[in-house]
């Protein structure tokens, strides 16, 4: 079924009255998820090619968020006090030269609501505000920080974070709750939308739940929480002023059936459409715009008019453009709605879906059934959403397999330029899907481009789909490494998988890039039981504010090494990675101490190949507390 959003909108509009062009406010025009009709401003530039570089837009926030990076560093490294090192000189000439001041970007992986909670420890584990992080000398990386860009279950974190211009966990749990579900009363807001003649799909049904439940207004409680729009994003006073970082969503997408590029699979339920590795187009939201840097389409729309029908890089209609599509709501939904590839999973008997992103495993000795066990796993967690969809169908009225993805109008469509593929150009929609959906369930697509030229990355991977017990091996890390490298992006070079498990890279974190100067330094952090077995299912609806505060803990004891405990200079090394390159720029010498750190935590390119053993591990703080135990009281 193919919709045509252009004619029934353009039609419906006609016979409404127009509101004003001015966006100046954090929500849409309506106050909730409906969108609205305003005219289109003259002489706006509604699109441009990816190949000018960062829009204007961010690189007039760069200059507002740099001086703030420097004070909010020189309150870090005061505080971490790395030996031999001058804070006070270091500060002085970031503040004589903003090109100095380190960019510093942070990704939250998928993985549902197990990445959400991931990526909110390793977060509070950085924050400033958060004692315990505070005293550990790993607090006050987040207030450092220019970017954070999330996809899938990450999404929804980085959704909250950005409409509430980043508070403090705590106060975020105070105001929100992390339950999972459809909401009746959320799904009322469907209807304006609907009328508008916009489909309605998963990715509105699952972004409205999950904006329902967690990501209200830690200000005001009486605010409409689907009522956020991401490009409200731009006037929330701390990110307006350049008090908070970036955030920056992160979809895939699905070409329609038939068209060159088109990957589907046929079953019972009719034709389910899966992204194409070889497009290497991820489209991205920032607060400022929708678009893409390589691949199919090349070029961004001002983020304001998503939803607007264009055609040749203008608006159909002059007097038609739109408010609030870009529903900060729907912008989640559309990046963390996999609903394609849960059916496909439990229609191919694991063919398609999670196995998709994980690598052949030959030389990993895993148990005779892992294949086994992995379907049954992932079968159970799908279970009750795929049995789901089958409601929602009915909800919407419409075929099962139309409903799987985020439409929106192409905005790109009828354009005759080499930075739009004709194929993309042809389609009237696009079709959105979660942004792992590739096989790279960390976002770094959007902070590896070298027009964003960061410096330092944290990765937040807590994507639980490359073992069967739940916990990484590094296939999707990897995944991204073999894509940056193909489509020639800077990025640090990564071992294979086995070498990645035989020198426990996924049981404690790692720098990556230490010697590589020209690609920006990662510290990959991937999810392991230190205090808690956070090997939940992603896919969990109900989660009490306990069970959230056991989790994130474990993350602190993974982002701080147990306070330093389990390595004694740990904070410091932490440290050492915000500052390394801009040390370079500057022509500083690195502390001694920052060199220690390379050669005890960054992999030096030395392999290990041999069968590994299989990754079930044990709480490291506290080893002989089993997984029966331990769960007994908590009760996942």
């Amino acid at each position: 079924m193919a919709f045509t959003i252009s004619s029934v909108l353009l039609a419906f509009a006609a016979a409404l009255p127009l509101a004003s062009a001015t966006v100046t406010s954090q929500f849409s025009l309506s106050g909730n998820y409906t969108p609205t009709v305003i005219p289109c401003p003259a002489n706006q530039t509604y699109i441009r090619p990816a190949s000018s570089g960062l829009s204007a837009s961010e690189q007039s926030w760069l200059s507002l968020r740099r001086p703030n990076v420097a004070n909010a560093l020189e309150a870090y490294l005061n505080n971490v006090a790395i030996p031999g090192f001058n804070v006070s000189a270091y500060i002085s000439a970031l503040k004589a030269n903003n090109s100095l001041v380190p960019i510093i970007g942070m990704t939250m992986s998928g993985g549902g609501n197990r990445a959400e909670l991931g990526a909110y420890g390793v977060y509070q584990a950085l924050d400033a505000r958060y004692p315990p992080a505070w005293s550990s000398q790993t607090g006050g990386l987040v207030q450092a920080m220019t970017y954070t860009t999330s996809l899938s279950g990450g999404t929804i974190a980085n959704t909250a974070l950005g409409v509430n211009g980043y508070p403090d966990l705590q106060t975020l749990i105070a105001n929100n709750n992390f339950n999972f579900s459809i909401s009746p009363e959320a799904l009322e807001q469907v209807a304006g939308k609907a009328e508008l003649g916009y489909p309605i799909t998963v990715s509105d049904i699952y972004g409205i739940s999950s904006t329902f439940y967690g990501a209200r207004s830690v200000f005001d409680q009486s605010i409409d929480a689907l009522g956020f729009t991401w490009s409200g994003v731009q006037v929330q006073p701390s990110f307006a002023n350049g008090s908070t970082p970036m955030p920056i969503l992160m979809t895939d997408e699905v070409i329609p059936y038939g068209l060159q590029g088109s990957l589907s699979w046929d079953t019972i339920n009719g034709t389910i459409l899966y992204p194409s590795n070889a497009s290497q187009t991820y489209y991205e939201l920032t607060p400022f715009e929708f678009g893409s840097w390589r691949g199919r389409v090349k070029a961004f729309l001002d983020i304001e008019y998503f939803g607007t029908p264009m055609s040749g890089g203008l608006p159909i209609n002059a007097s038609v453009c739109i408010n609030g599509y870009d529903s900060a709501a729907f912008c989640a939904g559309a990046g963390f709605a996999a609903a394609n590839l849960w059916l496909a999973e439990s229609t191919t008997d694991g063919v398609l879906g999670q196995f998709a992103k994980r690598s052949k495993r030959s030389k990993i000795p895993y148990p005779p059934n892992e294949d086994k066990l992995e379907q049954e796993r992932v079968r159970a967690q799908l279970l009750p959403n795929v049995k789901e969809l089958g409601g929602i169908e009915e909800l919407l009225k419409e075929n099962l397999t139309t409903i799987l993805y985020g439409y929106t109008p192409n905005p790109f469509y009828g354009m005759n330029t080499s930075a739009i593929d004709p194929v993309a150009a042809s389609q009237e929609e696009l079709l959105l899907v979660d942004g792992s959906e590739t096989g790279q369930v960390n976002p770094l697509w959007p902070v590896i481009q070298p027009e964003r030229a960061l410096d330092f990355i944290v990765v937040s991977d807590a994507c639980g789909s490359e073992l069967s017990s739940g916990w990484m091996n590094g296939t999707n890390f990897h995944n991204t490494y073999i894509s940056a490298k193909a489509t020639g992006l800077p990025f640090p070079t990564i071992p294979p998988v086995v070498t990645m498990l035989n020198l426990n890279h996924t049981s404690r974190p790692v720098f990556y890039g230490c010697n590589e100067p020209d690609v920006p330094l990662i510290l990959f952090l991937a999810d392991f039981p230190y205090t808690a077995y956070t090997n939940i299912s992603g896919l969990q609806s109900t989660i009490t504010n306990n069970q959230v505060e056991l989790l994130t803990l474990n993350s602190l004891s993974l982002v701080t090494q147990a306070n330093n405990t389990l390595r004694s200079d740990w904070s410091t090394c932490i440290a050492c990675g915000a500052l390394q390159r801009s040390l370079k720029r500057s022509g500083m010498a690195e502390p001694e101490s920052c060199s220690q750190c390379w050669k005890e935590y960054c992999w030096q390119g030395n392999l290990d190949q041999s069968q590994p053993g299989f990754l079930e591990p044990s709480l490291v703080l506290n080893s002989t507390l089993s997984w029966a135990e331990w769960n007994a009281t908590v009760l996942f």
